[in-house]
């Protein structure tokens, strides 16, 4: 008798208690969508590198504060993943508890000639023989053991196997590898492998590995990234304190040692964001504004599915008394009630898959439920337990059984709590949203140049590049799709950290004052419009490449003896300075006019190639760098040969024309080097990449809460005003107006939400100086983004009771007491 048709529940979820079933289906069904996506997702970030059998013993070295240490001085980075291979040379002799070492070096403008077909080599690395005993990546063909040990040896990916030779069989071809300074046709490079392409949770994924004697190098492998495999037993605190000490010891008087750091390998996707990283790394804070969003819609929806399960059974109350009068007992009951629940809960996971297959369009990542069947069954038998258990709590806590002659509280009060509660997460999370809104738009409009996505930055190019600049900048302005052509020292969103000494009329000599250089073309300032604080930006043209490829020479006999020949069309060359705000404040001085006109000297190791020259301007910090650190103090030359990054901004009516003039006047001058370039606004974008993640996810799950937050209202206030239908009634014929009614109703809600937004400002206050604390310029939290979220919550409040109040208020005073 009391044995339920699981047909009959169904029915009764899809008809006559369909409103409530379609909100507990829709909240528990984003619920999973969120808490599957971010699980799987926050899984595969924690398992970078995790895949390695030596991992635990595998770090990093970093290089923290640059060395002046012999010919080293003045060319280490500052906090940079890469080292020059002169300070690694000597580990294993010196230490004892480095077991094995691997090196892994970006090749540079490197050309692979396949059957008279010339490809331009891309993420190709060099290496040596002592890769593969630290890594285990896979190798498809040739013997990993011997696959790197001799010089001269290439492995490819199969992808890159496949571009080049159209298959993978081609263990023992030969190819000729050949770089922009080999005079003759190149060096003979033997196939030995072909590797399975890198697993996507591994922090290298190179397409190309060339092996090379790093011994025999000499140092012309320039910046390698040096990974260190450790004894067991060795603890990498008290390692890195010995070679800092090691360094402090071997340096010579008047040189300064470097310091160095570690990272396990397995830290370095989430924890490593320094200079010359492998890719753009992941980041912790995405992972907590992930799990924070997913929470709030996990408790959300909880409190939605408790909710409205009370008001179900408030509702069924008559029904429930003659049941168990006629003999049903809390365990018949409990089991109609999980039965509703699993139908509900199973439905809500089949919405929810489909829904979690659709967030990769917020977030770089898709989830595969073959892929990830394990968390899928995990989560799935998560959501059943935990959902089943809390729809039967009402039953339970109300204990029906045991007070039939009980009246229970009517109306929505008993769930105020949980109701300000929802609103508490979904304020926090619309505040936190803002605030990410609002620093992203900041850093828009932080960084130089108006119209970014006219602006394209060259990099990686030959040598010949810059020996041409001249010739190339000449024959693209002849275009008019091109506004201008320049160049800088530095690709956007990276800073110079060289370092010297200095002279300046006004400042006493002393060689411990040191300045940041960097280097410009003298129209960088135009394509970027740039308007000087004081001073002139007018600039004459820079020294050009034959001069400074004789001045750099650091042999003043032999240095002198080729500028005397390159006088006669060099004599008129004025060496330009420009200072920026922060070299002013630096330098001592509050009025930038007090500088124009000053003498200015750096101390480079190759007397000739600074002039002493005039300070002509001095101009705003640019930004060009990221955010997250603060401004460089620099003072900027005019040096060709130090220009790396070639800068174009086009018109915007004519960008694609503009674009495709550019190519062929490069490719006329370099054609065995295809240009590489990007446009300006992606490349800022790709270097926020985790922060536009966070305000994309962020963005989503905040309306994923109003949204359950809307329907858990709207359900509650159904039933509040369902109950106080004959209160109405009784209003109305005592005279009260509809309006009156409307707005006392109203105002009950308004005033639980104000609450709310009193308890989220705290909460979301910290949390937003939490997410902002990584970056050196960021924005301030005013009053009016907090007052913005309560604003927003208190409307929806407003709105999504209105419309049910006013439908109950304007009813016929007698037809509500009649249904009473």
């Amino acid at each position: 008798m009391h044995k339920l048709n699981i047909n009959k529940v169904a029915m009764n979820i899809l008809t006559k208690k369909s409103k409530w079933a379609t909100i507990n289906i829709i909240g528990i069904a984003i619920a999973f969508a969120s808490v599957l996506f971010v699980s799987a997702y926050t899984i595969k970030e924690l398992s970078f590198d995790n895949f390695h059998s030596k991992a635990d013993q595998i770090y990093r070295i970093n290089i923290d504060e640059p060395g002046r240490v012999g010919f080293m001085e003045n060319i280490d980075d500052v906090n940079s993943a890469s080292l020059h291979s002169y300070y690694t040379e000597s580990l294993l002799d010196n230490f004892p508890e480095v077991k094995n070492m691997t090196y892994l070096s970006h090749t540079f403008n490197l050309n692979l000639k396949v059957n008279e077909e010339i490809h331009s080599l891309e993420n190709s690395f060099y290496t040596d023989h002592t890769f593969f005993e630290l890594f285990d990546f896979k190798l498809l063909k040739g013997n990993r053991s011997t696959a790197l040990n001799n010089p001269y040896e290439i492995i490819l990916s199969k992808t890159a196997a496949i571009q080049y030779f159209g298959d993978i069989d081609i263990i023992g071809k030969e190819v000729k590898v050949k770089g922009e300074f080999d005079s003759n046709n190149g060096q003979t490079f033997t196939v030995t492998g072909i590797f399975d392409e890198f697993p996507d949770n591994s922090h290298m994924a190179p397409d190309v590995l060339l092996s090379i004697n790093f011994e025999e190098s000499n140092n012309s492998i320039g910046y390698p990234y040096t990974y260190l495999h450790f004894e067991n037993e060795t603890n990498p605190n008290h390692f890195i304190k010995s070679l800092n000490k090691y360094w402090k010891k071997n340096v010579a008087e008047g040189e300064l040692a470097p310091t160095f750091q570690l990272i396990n390998i397995r830290d370095i996707h989430l924890q490593s964001h320094k200079k010359d990283e492998l890719g753009t790394n992941g980041n912790m804070n995405t992972l907590w504004v992930l799990i924070f969003g997913a929470v709030i819609i996990l408790l959300i929806a909880m409190i939605n599915y408790y909710n409205l399960n009370s008001v179900q059974l408030h509702s069924d109350l008559n029904n429930l008394k003659i049941k168990i009068i006629n003999g049903a007992s809390l365990i018949n009951l409990s089991s109609s009630q999980l039965k509703k629940s699993a139908l509900q809960i199973i439905a809500s996971i089949l919405i929810g898959t489909i829904i979690t297959l659709h967030f990769d369009y917020f977030i770089d990542f898709q989830i595969s439920i073959s892929k990830h069947i394990i968390l899928f069954l995990y989560v799935a038998i998560g959501f059943i337990i935990g959902f089943g258990i809390l729809g039967l709590l009402p039953l339970i806590t109300n204990n029906i059984t045991a007070n039939l002659s009980q009246k229970k509280e009517e109306g929505s009060k008993k769930f105020v709590i949980s109701l300000i509660g929802q609103f508490v997460l979904s304020i926090a999370a619309l505040t936190l949203t803002i605030v990410i809104h609002k620093q992203i738009t900041f850093t828009k409009d932080f960084h130089p140049g108006k119209n970014k996505e006219t602006i394209i930055a060259i990099k990686n190019f030959p040598y010949a590049a810059i020996q041409n600049f001249d010739l190339l900048k000449e024959n693209v302005l002849k275009h008019p799709e091109i506004n201008y052509f320049s160049a800088t020292m530095m690709p956007p969103g990276m800073s110079g950290e060289f370092e010297y000494s200095f002279e300046m009329e006004g400042i006493e000599k002393k060689t411990e004052n040191r300045i940041t250089i960097n280097s410009v073309d003298q129209d960088f300032f135009k394509l970027f419009e740039i308007q000087p604080l004081a001073g002139n930006l007018n600039l004459q043209k820079g020294s050009n490449f034959a001069w400074e490829s004789s001045a750099i020479i650091p042999y003043e006999e032999i240095s002198n003896k080729r500028l005397a020949e390159l006088e006669p069309i060099h004599h008129s060359f004025k060496e330009q300075y420009i200072l920026n705000e922060t070299a002013l404040k630096k330098l001592g001085f509050k009025n930038p006019q007090d500088v124009i006109g000053k003498q200015f000297k750096f101390n480079f190791r190759a007397s000739n190639f600074f002039k002493r020259g005039e300070i002509v301007a001095v101009i705003k910090d640019l930004h060009y760098a990221d955010m997250f650190s603060h401004e460089t103090a620099e003072v900027i030359g005019l040096k060709q040969i130090f220009n790396g990054t070639y800068l174009a901004k086009f018109n915007p009516k004519n960008k694609a024309e503009a674009l495709n003039k550019l190519n062929e006047e490069w490719n006329k001058l370099f054609p065995n080097y295809p240009m590489k370039y990007d446009f300006l606004n992606d490349i800022y974008a790709k270097l926020y990449r985790n922060q536009y993640n966070e305000m994309r996810t962020l963005t989503l799950f905040a309306i994923l809460s109003i949204l359950l937050s809307i329907m858990g209202m709207y359900a509650l206030s159904s039933y509040s005003i369902q109950h106080k239908t004959k209160e109405i009634g009784i209003r109305k014929a005592n005279g009260a107006s509809s309006i009156e009614i409307m707005r006392e109703i109203i105002g009950e809600y308004s005033i639980w939400v104000a609450l709310a937004f009193v308890i989220a400002c705290p909460i979301a206050y910290y949390a937003a100086s939490d997410w902002l604390e990584s970056f050196a310029y960021k924005i301030n939290l005013s009053w009016w983004i907090f007052a913005l979220s309560g604003v927003i919550a208190i409307l929806i409040a407003i709105i999504t009771v209105s419309w049910q109040t006013w439908n109950a208020a304007r009813k016929d005073p007698v037809y509500a007491l009649k249904n009473e």
